[in-house]
């Protein structure tokens, strides 16, 4: 399934940061040559330790015919001047630091979740693609499945459930972190990550319950931080004190009236427990796989008589319902992938000239739910989903801000 025209010149695009996420990137970029899309060529790769980008940049190479450049500098790539665009797979405190000088040198640039480590960053990576007039997009895999795309279509378009009246997330276990893995020691300290889980799986969370029930009102959230294990030689910091939450318990009210509630803990013992139900006034839709990735693994709808809808049947009724031009555009090439669908929307965008269908501004409203559950944590009341956006509540924001001199 073609989607563009081939004759066009592609988009010369840089991976910037090689380390874990890449590789889901790198795969997205695969799948998309496989089902032969042209639309882009990967013409570098860029990460401090040099081993990180020859390995991305030999990945690439065995499906494009090309091997990208190798850079361990991102000053060096702009100079090259090789490049048009970037896709941004670097640490949370990274992100704004990265794509403020990729966007001023003109590049467009696709900038992994959560956009900014913190409001302001978010809002000055935003500012730049205005300023300059590029294309900004927000790396967002999960609503883009065929899985959750069609799941979604049953709740919100074909009301399968009918009114949803309340959700109910939970995934409670023992499982910490690896704070002996380099790939892990950053996620334990708030000051690299901007927060733990909340604001990590919880972006994907946080996007998919706002594109599935709208505006958000009001958050409140409890949160506890159990593991305090001292991590050696995290990056930028030397050794540091886990400090990320390990626990919550968060209320999530919608302008619409809708409660979710959002609980988690990898520190408490005993059998796990993983919820992930969808109350409506018709019936029950069950979301399959982890609890935060709302409906990547597909959904089980329960009618009120009884009637069980399986997954699969949500999915052929959803692609049923498409005509072949939203076809094309939800699923590029035919491709049902998170990773390579993200890749395309934002390298078409480029040369579409058009929005992605999550930009910067989409990241930024999923980045304020998670930043709503931190600031009512620390103010132990609840708070208005519009006074941490516009940052008018930044209490647990602020200590970060003010390490990386985000004004």
């Amino acid at each position: 399934m073609s989607t563009t025209n081939e004759s066009e010149t592609p988009v010369r695009l840089a991976l910037v940061g090689c380390g874990g996420i890449s590789g889901a990137h790198v795969n997205g970029y695969k799948d998309l040559f496989g089902r032969g899309c042209r639309e882009f060529i990967v013409t570098a790769c860029c990460d401090v330790r040099e081993e990180s980008a020859r390995r991305r940049a030999q990945e690439i190479a065995t499906f494009q015919g090309t091997e990208p450049a190798i850079f361990t500098d991102q000053e060096e790539l702009l100079k090259a001047g090789l490049a048009d665009a970037a896709d941004v797979c670097l640490p949370h405190c990274f992100h704004h630091s990265s794509a403020l000088p990729l966007l001023d040198a003109g590049l467009h640039a696709m900038v992994e979740k959560p956009l900014g480590i913190t409001i302001k960053a978010s809002k000055q990576i935003i500012a730049a693609a205005r300023r300059n007039q590029r294309v900004l997009a927000t790396a967002e895999n999960i609503r883009r499945y065929l899985t959750a795309r069609a799941c979604t279509w049953a709740l919100t378009q074909k009301r399968l459930i009918g009114d949803v009246r309340l959700v109910n997330i939970q995934a409670i276990n023992y499982s910490p972190f690896d704070y002996e893995n380099p790939a892990m020691k950053w996620r334990g300290v708030k000051t690299l990550t901007g927060g733990g889980m909340i604001m990590d799986s919880g972006a994907h969370f946080a996007d998919m319950i706002e594109v599935l029930f709208g505006d958000v009102d009001e958050v409140y959230c409890s949160m506890n931080a159990y593991d305090d294990r001292l991590i050696k030689d995290a990056p930028i910091l030397g050794d540091a004190r886990a400090d990320v939450e390990d626990t919550w318990h968060a209320v999530i009210r919608f302008k619409s009236g809708l409660h979710v509630a959002w609980t988690h803990s990898r520190s408490l013992y005993g059998e796990p427990v993983s919820v992930a139900n969808y109350y409506g006034s018709a019936g029950t839709m069950k979301a399959l796989g982890f609890a935060f990735h709302p409906f990547q693994g597909g959904g089980i709808a329960t009618l009120a008589d009884g009637t069980v809808i399986s997954n699969e049947q949500i999915q052929a009724d959803f692609m049923a319902s498409l005509s072949e031009e939203e076809k094309a555009r939800l699923f590029p090439y035919g491709s049902t992938d998170g990773f390579a669908i993200e890749a395309w929307d934002f390298v078409n965008a480029i040369r579409a000239e058009r929005k992605p269908e999550m930009d910067g501004d989409d990241g930024l409203c999923a980045k304020a739910l998670c930043e709503c559950c931190y600031e009512s944590a620390i103010t132990g009341q609840p708070v208005k989903f519009d006074d941490v956006i516009s940052g008018k509540i930044d209490a647990y924001q602020r200590p970060i801000d003010e390490f990386w001199k985000i004004a």
